[in-house]
């Protein structure tokens, strides 16, 4: 009875895993040159780790935001929010956010429906006013939070036909 109850929940887990896999297949995403980008972290691992938060937030987004929509996205460049600079008694290196050094993500996208095209462009995702936005949504400890706005309002304008949040004033 104990094995039958092991295989029962392994089989539970796998199903569950499978589900997750196709809520979050709505988008793929392709980073072109990552090593040439204008600043997506300060090392090879930074860069890594920064591609692989914002790659899967355009999955997560595209899965609550696109259901049943396909969407192929190309990026081209990342400039995140902000520059790296020395900073301190030790000149350890922070990211320093001014009004200048804007987040920016350039991206070739294809939106399509059961294997009919529904859209397709370039974007340059920017936000001239990140410091100021009276709303982000992600809390001051995620360091990607502005770029993930970027990403959220883009999708809701440009691809659901929303307006961004701000707009909304949420």
């Amino acid at each position: 009875m104990n094995n039958r109850i092991t295989v029962i929940a392994r089989a539970a887990a796998v199903v569950l895993t499978l589900q997750a896999g196709m809520a979050l297949a709505q988008a793929e995403v392709k980073f072109v040159s990552p090593e040439k980008f204008s600043d997506a972290g300060e090392s090879e691992r930074d860069r890594d780790d920064a591609l692989k938060v914002l790659a899967t937030h355009f999955e997560e987004q595209a899965a609550k935001q696109l259901p049943g929509k396909q969407l192929k996205i190309e990026v081209k460049d990342v400039d995140l929010a902000g520059e790296i600079e020395p900073r301190g008694s030790g000149m350890q290196r922070i990211r320093v956010m001014r009004s200048a050094t804007i987040p920016r993500i350039t991206l070739s996208y294809v939106l399509s429906e059961g294997g009919k095209e529904l859209k397709r462009g370039d974007a340059s995702l920017t936000d001239l006013s990140y410091q100021t936005a009276t709303m982000v949504r992600y809390g001051p400890d995620d360091p990607m939070r502005y770029e993930k706005k970027l990403i959220d309002d883009w999708m809701s304008k440009e691809l659901v036909g929303k307006p961004s949040s701000m707009a909304k004033g949420q």
